[in-house]
């Protein structure tokens, strides 16, 4: 069940990472619901700069609610997620700031094109909560962690300074994505999605940024995923990937 495993400093907090199981407390995500039932076509993903504009989630959560202010109050979290695509190499970079210092944010490509709006917040409760947002951006395609090369290992960056700022770069070759997206899906009920022949069609997809203090005062009508607290799977930021160049 165990996709990757990550540490959550100073909360000593040591968790299976969106490793969605079916259970009673949340829903089953269907993981191919925002997928396209198409042959493999592994060439669809040509030479090019890809990018998606980070913008603000839940921005109450963050910024209204949160309890440690005197750290510089940074805000609400907004940034630039890249993709160059050259000879063979994918380079992925995440440059955001106003996240929660000292705390490692989940960060993904999501199978899907579209970010919640605010009416995604089906339980009126204040807060698109990282299930609420599925309908929308779908489930993990890509974990943008130290391995983009495999879904299964990798470890996601720390915000650090007074303006909680995130700065993330990792590389592999694009067969070895390829290949590992294509793999067989060891847990088709967890949250994370193999493309099963689909393309990779990057200008399909979106960024999504997690987690906020966690002292943050979230109402249980909150959901998270199964073991992990809803401070840190809440959506902070989410970007449509458009291609530039």
């Amino acid at each position: 069940m165990n996709r990757t495993r990550l540490t959550l400093l100073p909360f000593a907090l040591v968790a299976p990472i969106f490793a969605a199981c079916s259970d009673s407390s949340s829903p089953a995500i269907a993981p191919t619901d925002a997928l396209p039932n198409r042959a493999a076509h592994h060439a669809d993903l040509p030479d090019g700069e890809y990018e998606a504009n980070l913008h603000v989630l839940n921005a109450a959560a963050q910024n209204g609610q949160d309890p440690d202010r005197a750290d510089g109050a940074r805000g609400v979290a907004r940034g630039k997620a890249t993709f160059s695509i050259r000879n063979g190499e994918v380079v992925a970079m995440v440059s955001a700031q106003g996240l929660e210092s000292g705390m490692i944010h989940p960060q993904h490509i999501h199978s899907a094109a579209k970010c919640p709006p605010s009416s995604a917040d089906v339980n009126h409760d204040g807060y698109v909560d990282v299930i609420e947002g599925v309908p929308f951006y779908g489930p993990i395609l890509i974990p943008l962690d130290s391995d983009i090369g495999s879904q299964a290992t990798g470890s996601f960056p720390t915000a650090t300074g007074i303006r909680g700022m995130l700065d993330y770069v990792a590389s592999t070759s694009l067969a070895t994505m390829l290949a590992d997206l294509n793999a067989a899906d060891p847990d088709p009920t967890d949250a994370v999605v193999k493309l099963n022949g689909a393309p990779l069609a990057l200008e399909t997809r979106h960024v999504v940024l997690h987690g906020v203090d966690a002292n943050t005062a979230l109402p249980a009508s909150v959901a998270s995923l199964p073991g992990l607290p809803a401070f840190l799977t809440l959506p902070v930021a989410c970007g449509e990937i458009r291609r530039v160049r």
